[in-house]
């Protein structure tokens, strides 16, 4: 890393990439670790800053998060998701602007890996999590899920039910439905039966945690709800035997970095 006051100067060899107008265009970011960039007192016009190689933990569309020791900030970007796929196990350095709504985050402008640069430019659109310090889990109840299996009579007994679920393995897996057709699913696994997490109930801000904790290799911490019992059709008792699976459950919020990730309705 350069030192803390260093200043890289990029330099745009295509007309036009950061400018509206022919011919090169000069941009200066101070060279700083993400830490010092979210914290420090550092004067740089225009907040612009460059992180070498900074860790992104999870990217989803326009929105990315990046780790660095025990910090995670936020990062966006147009098509974030496809640019970073483009610099995965390089060198490269991230100039990026600081901004302040809605929230603190920084706006990615480019990707570098020595001569060439990566366009990424202000995001259309992104949907942060969103993250409480204080959250009302009086309406979930504790219940010691290891008692729970796929049959119907234990499925019974957590009817129309909201609990809390706690270090629980979360996975993003291809399984096969009752009908033998392919998915993709997150899947919460118990000791003794699994759920697949309804993904059309999941906002993207939650999603985007989701995929940081299965990256990073973390646990599951939140509430989940059950509903009736699963269709004799898409979960049939021989479908629900052979693969552990109780069926669908809606995740009502997620525990994230000492921070609470409720659902949006």
């Amino acid at each position: 890393m350069s030192k803390l006051f260093s200043t890289i100067l990029i330099v745009a060899l295509v007309s036009g990439v950061f400018a509206g107008c022919g011919g090169k265009v000069e941009e200066s970011y101070q060279m700083v670790t993400v830490r010092e960039a979210s914290h420090a007192e550092i004067v740089s016009p225009g907040y612009k800053f460059g992180f070498d190689s900074p860790e992104f933990i999870a990217v989803k569309g326009n929105i990315g998060m990046v780790r660095e020791g025990n910090l995670i900030e936020f990062f966006t970007g147009e098509d974030l998701e496809n640019k970073v796929k483009m610099v995965e196990g390089k060198k490269f350095v991230a100039g990026v602007r600081k901004a302040y709504t809605p929230k603190v985050h920084f706006s990615v402008d480019f990707f570098a890996m020595g001569a060439d640069t990566i366009r990424v430019g202000e995001a259309g659109y992104a949907e942060f999590p969103t993250l409480l310090r204080g959250f009302d889990e009086g309406n979930y109840e504790e219940i010691d899920i290891a008692l729970v299996d796929q049959s119907t009579r234990k499925l019974k007994e957590i009817y129309d039910t909201q609990f809390k679920i706690e270090d629980t393995r979360l996975s993003w897996e291809e399984i096969q439905d009752a009908q033998g057709e392919t998915m993709w699913a997150y899947m919460l696994t118990f000791p003794n039966v699994r759920f697949i997490i309804d993904g059309d109930e999941l906002d993207a801000g939650m999603e985007l945690l989701l995929i940081a904790l299965i990256n990073e290799d973390l646990l599951l911490t939140g509430g989940i709800s059950y509903g009736g019992m699963p269709s004799a059709s898409d979960f049939p008792r021989s479908y629900r035997n052979n693969t552990k699976i109780g069926g669908m459950v809606k995740l009502q919020y997620v525990k994230y970095a000492g921070d609470v990730c409720p659902i949006i309705q």
